[in-house]
């Protein structure tokens, strides 16, 4: 009998999977195997995945830590849960969500609960709406200093136990309280992560909840400031009046094992402020091409220009421009993208979302990406080599060296796990058929159950499923039983890893 309420519900649990595939760590990490088996059985799993929280059977008994590329040095430790830990996580926030919500001040932008339609707000819209009203503040207040910083590996530090007396203060129910404290003990015994879970939008309100004593700290000195997540604007009359302010906020947040992060905090003078903020630049561009304007594109490439011309390139303006450029169906920035991949592998995706769109037009693109495949330079950007083995399955790019190049990263079992499955998807769908027997050896000799699966859907892609087989699978092996079961009803077309950010399976 399950206890409606009492921990998870229905209702969370069905919010928590619709959050699945539009979070971030979805882009990044795409799993679109177990997302598409999960789909087509929800209405059984559902309650199922209930029954067993409910049960205390679903704390992470693993966890995969990704190193995401922030820049082309620096990294941030992304959290691969097993969809059904991820599910209870990420429902029990969701139960949390109104409360959380109520706490927190006007001043914080990101992660922000949307009560009425039951989910999150857009990030980015959050992100441009703080950027705007920080300006519109600083137009208005034109005497003001601004204190721009942000906190040293904000989610790894975060302290468990203190995150749970802040939740217990607002007066959560006991039972979620303990199963989301059992969730976070567990994750940070069984990874080399700490902290809170990255990767997961949802994660972003326990982080607002986590500084709402420093929001207060600052509201006390009579102070405006903007936060989205830590990345914090503060409005105040001079340099020493906000030092003075910093050093009180720091001393605070040390009693939350934070601190400000020292390369990043930096005080502005009033006359130097707007050059915080997106440059009006953009937001004219965009105006530009919503109202059809003639001289935007011509502005948008002198933008992309500026950005890669630096050293390093710009990659929030080459993002920027990217991204409006592919919706104007506009070239412009192939043929430079084409020659400098290896100089921005840390923004493959968005690049290759952008090449995507002119790949069935421009034979040159559609034959020289999947090439990038064999270049020495990219083998330690892991999440590079994944989105171009997703655009090579996209654009059923085939070639013998291309079909070498992802058994090398499939066999390699130091590898990333998820490069190897992304490459056994590949190898399944167009892999050489006379090599496809050796998929089933593959999948048998392997351990690793994310690639055991992944190698399971291309031995069924490649026609090397026999139901008898898969029957056994589904019986024998629980932590492929649902991915064996949604392949026995035959599908005609499993959900291909997207270069969009559109989920595939939905």
């Amino acid at each position: 009998m399950i206890r409606s309420g009492s921990i998870a519900t229905l209702d969370c649990l069905d919010v928590a999977w619709s959050n699945v595939g539009a979070s971030g760590v979805d882009l990044d990490l795409p799993d679109v195997i177990q997302y598409a088996d999960f789909a087509a059985q929800w209405d059984t799993l559902r309650y199922r995945i209930l029954k067993r929280i409910e049960n205390d059977q679903c704390y992470p008994t693993s966890v995969e830590i990704v190193d995401l590329p922030k820049d082309r040095l620096a990294v941030r430790p992304l959290a691969r849960f097993d969809i059904e830990h991820r599910l209870h996580y990420e429902s029990l926030i969701v139960a949390l969500a109104p409360t959380i919500e109520r706490s927190l001040s006007r001043s914080v932008y990101s992660y922000r609960w949307w009560g009425r339609r039951n989910r999150l707000l857009s990030p980015k819209g959050s992100w441009i709406d703080m950027q705007h009203h920080a300006r519109w503040h600083h137009e208005n207040n034109p005497n003001l200093s601004v204190a721009n910083t942000d906190i040293s590996a904000f989610y790894e530090h975060i302290d468990v136990e203190i995150l749970i007396d802040d939740l217990r203060r607002l007066r959560v129910p006991e039972l979620q309280l303990d199963s989301l404290d059992q969730f976070l003990q567990a994750f940070n015994c069984l990874s080399s992560a700490w902290g809170i879970p990255q990767g997961a939008d949802l994660s972003g309100m326990l982080a607002n909840l986590y500084l709402a004593t420093f929001d207060a700290e600052i509201r006390r000195e009579g102070l405006r400031l903007f936060r989205y997540s830590d990345d914090t604007y503060i409005f105040g009359n001079d340099w020493d009046h906000l030092r003075g302010v910093l050093v009180q906020t720091n001393r605070a947040l040390r009693h939350r094992h934070l601190n400000l992060n020292a390369s990043k905090t930096r005080i502005y003078p009033n006359h130097e402020v707007l050059a915080l903020f997106e440059d009006k630049e953009k937001d004219a561009i965009s105006y530009g091409i919503r109202s059809y304007a003639d001289w935007a594109p011509e502005r948008l490439h002198a933008l992309f220009d500026e950005a890669r011309e630096e050293s390093p390139p710009k990659t929030r303006d080459i993002k920027f421009c990217l991204t409006n450029l592919a919706n104007l169906d506009d070239d412009y920035a192939v043929k430079w993208l084409l020659a400098s991949f290896t100089e921005i592998p840390h923004i493959a995706r968005e690049v290759l979302v952008y090449l995507s769109k002119f790949a069935d037009t421009d034979p040159y693109v559609e034959r020289f990406v999947p090439e990038l495949l064999l270049r020495d330079e990219l083998r330690s950007y892991p999440s590079a080599l994944q989105h171009l083995l997703v655009f090579m399955i996209r654009h059923e790019s085939r070639g013998r060296r291309l079909s070498d190049a992802a058994w090398k990263l499939l066999l390699n079992r130091n590898g990333e796990t998820f490069v190897r499955e992304m490459a056994a998807r590949y190898l399944g769908l167009l892999g050489s058929r006379g090599e496809a027997g050796q998929l089933k050896q593959e999948y048998q000799l392997e351990s690793n159950y994310r690639i055991r699966r992944a190698l399971l859907v291309a031995c069924y892609e490649s026609n090397q499923c026999s139901r008898a087989w898969l029957a056994t699978v589904a019986a024998t092996d629980g932590d492929l039983r649902v991915t064996a079961e949604y392949l026995q009803t035959n599908p005609p077309k499993i959900a291909r890893p997207a270069t969009t950010e559109r989920p595939p399976w939905r």
